[in-house]
């Protein structure tokens, strides 16, 4: 049985292994960061994301992808080689089972990392680098059949506060179609890319224990569920609970399903829970041409009204060698959204003062587009106008990477400009912010 296949091979953690693994591009073949030796495709790449897309769109993949960190059991079977081409598909098959085949091997699994910005970054979406303004990073993984563990230091200055942290890192075992864990890996729950109304990565992950399972259903098709527990810290609750059941029953179609609580030990009074359904539609191609639509939906603390929703469209072609992905969001909140208090007192999805998600954002649209060349270079942009307590927000954001001493770089610049809207006359407060990175994995 295919269920069978996915979890029990010689590396339980990641699957099978591909003849691609050892005969791709050599370009993708030598990428110096696609290393990553944990038991998922995490929440930290928005390229190798858009990669994994791209198979999906063109109806390779079998498993919904709308749920990250995505373990690599639910879709390495589908990964396939298609030859010394330059189709975009292509590439993006040898760069996905290059970064499994690392994980399998345990190769890139010691990291080194540095960050420096000239001011604290506004959270954009998914896979940001430059959380921190500054940072030195380094960590150590090891994947096994059954356990697989990171160790992460980091000295880093988040918030005006400068420390060391532990971050994440994380404790896996693995069982067959379970998987249990605990750490604090970023999460990113939802199809969007700069917006997410269930579970995002814009503050700091929080310290949470979990459990999955993977399924297959003659019905409900590939399948999978998810649960954890988390203590986000600086927050008006102590507990956070999700669980969140994603399937793709058709070759078209998937969709998801989260249920959340929100946990004041000390007042059960102040408890609070919200419902989100999310779903994704995958379009006819147009030759080269593969793209979907998708919508999200977040209930208000009431969970039978609605009291957001987003959707969305994304699609990639070749352009050359290259890889180009456009990204169209809008969000749109309804009017429970204000008017429906929270029990806590204020949305409970914060973490350090920060929002996990977009929620609070009345209203919101973004454009962002991903290019991708067979030589690793990549540029990612993005330009989102919002309104949130009644002022309006215009952030443009511009990412650029490229391999060089025997690493990855990581340059970035971003405007942002606010206004008031309760002062006409107001000037407008705008900020710009410039940094770089480097990543050496060995």
């Amino acid at each position: 049985m295919p269920l069978i296949k996915r979890t029990t091979t010689s590396q339980a953690f990641v699957g099978t292994s591909f003849p691609s693994l050892k005969t791709g591009l050599a370009a993708v073949l030598m990428s110096p960061v696609a290393a990553m030796a944990s038991p998922w495709l995490e929440a930290s790449d928005p390229f190798l994301r858009s990669s994994l897309v791209l198979l999906s769109d063109s109806g390779q993949l079998s498993a919904p992808i709308n749920q990250y960190p995505l373990r690599w059991s639910a879709f390495a079977d589908d990964l396939a080689f298609l030859g010394r081409s330059n189709d975009h598909r292509a590439i993006a098959n040898q760069e996905l089972s290059h970064s499994l085949n690392n994980a399998k091997l345990n190769r890139g699994n010691r990291r080194l990392g540095l960050l420096g910005s000239s001011r604290a970054a506004t959270p954009h979406g998914y896979g940001q680098f430059n959380e921190d303004k500054k940072g030195l990073y380094t960590h150590y993984e090891q994947l096994n059949h059954d356990f697989s563990s990171r160790i992460s230091a980091q000295y880093r200055e988040y918030q005006g506060n400068t420390d060391i942290r532990w971050e994440d890192s994380y404790l896996a075992y693995n069982a067959g179609p379970w998987l249990w864990s605990i750490g604090d890996l970023d999460r990113w729950w939802g199809p969007g890319w700069q917006h997410n109304l269930t579970l995002g990565s814009y503050a700091k992950a929080a310290p949470d224990v979990s459990v999955s399972y993977l399924g297959q259903h003659s019905i409900l098709g590939m399948w999978s569920v998810e649960s954890l527990i988390a203590s986000p810290s600086n927050s008006q609750v102590d507990y956070h609970s999700a669980t969140r059941f994603v399937a793709k029953p058709f070759k078209r179609v998937e969709y998801g399903l989260t249920y959340q609580m929100w946990l004041a030990a000390q007042d059960k009074a102040s408890n609070d829970d919200q419902i989100t359904l999310d779903g994704k539609l995958t379009l006819p191609a147009i030759d080269d041409f593969y793209h979907s639509v998708y919508l999200e939906t977040a209930s208000t603390a009431k969970n039978t009204e609605l009291g957001a929703w987003m959707l969305g469209w994304t699609g990639a072609f070749p352009v050359g060698d290259s890889s180009v992905r456009l990204v169209l969001e809008s969000q749109q909140t309804t009017a429970g959204h204000s008017k429906t208090p929270w029990s806590v007192g204020a949305y409970p999805s914060m973490t350090d003062g920060v929002s996990n998600t977009s929620y609070l954002l009345k209203d919101s649209q973004s454009v962002a587009v991903y290019w991708q060349r067979s030589n690793d270079h990549k540029l990612g942009a993005s330009h989102q106008t919002s309104t949130q307590n009644q002022t309006d927000y215009d952030l443009t954001q511009l990412t650029y990477r490229f391999p060089a001493l025997a690493g990855m770089v990581h340059l970035g610049a971003s405007y942002q400009r606010s206004h008031n809207q309760q002062h006409q006359n107001a000037t407008n407060n705008s900020q710009t912010a410039i940094w770089s990175g480097y990543e050496f994995r060995f």
